[in-house]
């Protein structure tokens, strides 16, 4: 198979995304690689280089991506900050199941598999990013008063991430979505909600954090 004709390089990058995702690195050959792209290999090293390098690439676009999406969700004005912290758990606790191959995180699967020395240094950047997103949504909150003002705001942003993943793989262990979701309240009930914003939520929300 040679190169397509006009083939657009970043749809290729992200269909070799999902096999890394899919496989892991070590468990990924060339050969896949060039059979998710839909490109020879001549055309594979040509566009892209060696497989370590397309790894880095496809990592470094995941990352772009996923810290947009997240400060996508997390961005706005002080009195929505506490929905958008609760969209943040509830979309964490569908990330898995909401994809249909349920591949989960490529960040995770890196910290996991531990590929790449190259690659520490975006990965870690990515983490930063992501919890600097979620402590400015935090201190939305506080600023607002839903959130207690003394709590500090990167620690309740370090748990939040920390749910995140772990959430991630009890999905990839077999965890039902539904359940994740009651996770996903019982974390959000944990947050030092003040007592007007304790007043706020529906007895339905309560009910389904039991």
């Amino acid at each position: 198979m040679g190169r397509p004709p006009g083939f657009d390089k970043d749809k290729v990058v992200q269909a070799i995304e999902r096999q890394f995702r899919r496989t892991g690195y070590a468990g990924t050959s060339v050969d896949d690689i060039a059979k998710a792209g839909g490109l020879g290999r001549g055309s594979l090293y040509a566009a892209f280089g060696d497989k370590s390098n397309l790894y880095l690439q496809t990592l470094a676009a995941y990352c772009d991506r996923t810290e947009a999406a997240w400060a996508a969700v997390l961005e706005g004005p002080d009195e929505t900050a506490l929905e958008r912290l609760r969209a943040y758990l509830v979309k964490s606790a569908r990330f898995v199941h909401d994809d249909p191959d349920r591949l989960g995180c490529m960040v995770t699967g890196f910290v996991i598999e531990g590929v790449d020395p190259q690659a520490n240094e975006r990965v870690r950047q990515a983490l930063r990013r992501i919890e600097g997103s979620l402590t400015e949504c935090v201190q939305a909150a506080q600023r607002h008063g839903d959130l207690e003002p003394e709590a500090g705001a990167s620690e309740i942003s370090q748990l939040l991430m920390a749910v995140n993943r772990g959430m991630e793989v009890m999905a990839k262990a077999g965890l039902d979505a539904a359940a994740l979701e009651r996770v996903a309240d019982q974390a959000f009930e944990g947050l030092p909600l003040t007592a007007r914003a304790r007043s706020r939520q529906t007895p339905q929300v309560a009910s389904d954090a039991l």
